[in-house]
C-alpha cells in the first residue's frame, strides 16, 4: 500500500488556541465525534510522523471537511475519548496500626528543597518545591485544564482539597515548572539547565474525608482527599515528597517564622501563570482569624490554619489543594520542610482577610489510615 511522506501542509500545522465551544461531528464510523486539533486526536497524530497511507489520508480529509474553520485550520472530525471512571468514595476514620507511619518517607527523602532557593521575587527555581503537582482535567470539548495544585507525599500519594474533586478530573503532572514548555529550560550565570519532562500519570482511587461539604458553614469543612497514583513514582531532584508532620514538635506553628504557598494560580492581574510561583504568608491565631474574617457561620477551629500575606500575598484561584509549607529543623538537625495545610477555601484574593488551611496534622491519622501501601 502505498504510503504519503508529505500530506497536505494543514495537516502539520501546530495548534493554536483552544476552542471554547467545540463543534460536534459524526465520524466515518458514525460514532459521536468533536472537532479537534488533529494533535489531540489518537487517530491520525501518532501517524503523522510515520506517514499517512493514501486510504488514511482520503479518510483524514474527510474527516477535516466536516471541521472547517477560518481560524483554526488544523481541526480533525475525532471519535470522542471515553472518559475513565475513577473510582471515588468519602471515608472516615479507620483503625491505624504501628506500620502506617512507615508509608510515608523518612526525613532522609522528603522535603528538600534546591540548596540554591530564590529568597526574593515569587518565581521559583527550576527544582524548587519538587513535590508540587497539578491536577488535570478534560472537559467536554477535550480541552487539558489545570485547575488545582497537590503535594506529593509517598511514591504513590497526592494529597489535595476535596473541593477540587470534580467529574472532570483525568489525571496528575509532576516535575512542571513552565506550562508553556516541555521540557522546561532556564538560563543562569550562562549555563542552560534543564528539567526532564513532564511526567502525567493517571489515578487508580480517590478517597475524600467523609466530613467535607461544598459549604463550609454547615460543619463539613474538612477539605481533604488522597488521591492514589496508578503507577509508582520515582524520585529524583525534580520530583520528590514533602515531609508530613508526625509529631506535636513537627505540628507546631511558628508564629516568627514565615510558611509559603506555591502554584500556578490567579495572579493579582487576574490572569493564571504559566511558572510556578511562591508566596510568602504568616500564621494568624485563630482568635484574629475569627475577628478578621467576621463570618459567624463558619466554625473557625483547630481543624482550619488561618494565613495572611502582605501587600496583597495570598493563595488565589488554581492554587486550591496546594501546600502551606513551614521549613523546621528535624532532630537531626537538617532543614525540612513539612506540609502544615493544605490550600483550601478564602473569603477573597489577596485582601486583609486571611485564607483557610485545612491543618493536616488534625488529619494526619485519617491521612494515614486510608493509604494503602
Amino acid at each position: 500500500m502505498a504510503t504519503v511522506k508529505n500530506p497536505l501542509l494543514i495537516i502539520i500545522i501546530i495548534a493554536t488556541a483552544s476552542q471554547t465551544l467545540a463543534k460536534t461531528c459524526e465520524t466515518e464510523d458514525y460514532d459521536e465525534g468533536i472537532c479537534v486539533s488533529i494533535h489531540k486526536c489518537d487517530e491520525f497524530r501518532e501517524t503523522l510522523s510515520e506517514g499517512l497511507t493514501s486510504g488514511l489520508l482520503i479518510r483524514l480529509r474527510r474527516e477535516q471537511d466536516k471541521c472547517e474553520d477560518d481560524e483554526q485550520e488544523d481541526l480533525v472530525c475525532c471519535k470522542r475519548k471515553a472518559r475513565p471512571t475513577i473510582p471515588r468514595s468519602f471515608e472516615d476514620l479507620k483503625p491505624l496500626h504501628k506500620g502506617y507511619q512507615d508509608l510515608l518517607p523518612d526525613h532522609s527523602v522528603c522535603g528538600l528543597d534546591s540548596a540554591d532557593r530564590i529568597f526574593h521575587g515569587n518565581l521559583t527555581y527550576l527544582d524548587q518545591y519538587p513535590w508540587l503537582a497539578l491536577i488535570k482535567y478534560i472537559d467536554e470539548d477535550e480541552n487539558e485544564n489545570f485547575n488545582c495544585g497537590g503535594s506529593l507525599i509517598n511514591d504513590r500519594y497526592v494529597l489535595t482539597a476535596a473541593h477540587c474533586i470534580n467529574n472532570m478530573i483525568a489525571g496528575v503532572r509532576l516535575g512542571e515548572w513552565d506550562l508553556e514548555n516541555n521540557p522546561d529550560c532556564v538560563t543562569r550565570q550562562g549555563i542552560n539547565q534543564c528539567a526532564p519532562p513532564v511526567v502525567d500519570v493517571g489515578i487508580e482511587r480517590i478517597v475524600m474525608h467523609k466530613n467535607y461539604t461544598h459549604r463550609i458553614s454547615r460543619g463539613g469543612k474538612i477539605d481533604l482527599a488522597l488521591l492514589r497514583l496508578d503507577q509508582e513514582i520515582t524520585f529524583g531532584k525534580y520530583i520528590a515528597p514533602i515531609c508530613l508532620p508526625k509529631t506535636e514538635a513537627e505540628a507546631a506553628l511558628q508564629y516568627e517564622k514565615p510558611m509559603y504557598v506555591a502554584g500556578w494560580g490567579m495572579t493579582e492581574n487576574g490572569t493564571v501563570s504559566s511558572k510556578k510561583l511562591f508566596v510568602d504568608v504568616s500564621n494568624v491565631d485563630l482568635k484574629q482569624c475569627r475577628t478578621k474574617i467576621n463570618a459567624p457561620l463558619i466554625k473557625i477551629d483547630e481543624t482550619i490554619i488561618c494565613a495572611l500575606g502582605g501587600s496583597g500575598k495570598d493563595a488565589c484561584q488554581g492554587d486550591s489543594g496546594g501546600p502551606l509549607m513551614e521549613i523546621q529543623t528535624t532532630d537531626a538537625g537538617v532543614d525540612r520542610f513539612f506540609l502544615k495545610g493544605v490550600v483550601s477555601k478564602g473569603l477573597s484574593c489577596g485582601t486583609n482577610k486571611p485564607g483557610f488551611y485545612t491543618n493536616v496534622f488534625q488529619q494526619i491519622d485519617w491521612i494515614l489510615s486510608n493509604m494503602v501501601a
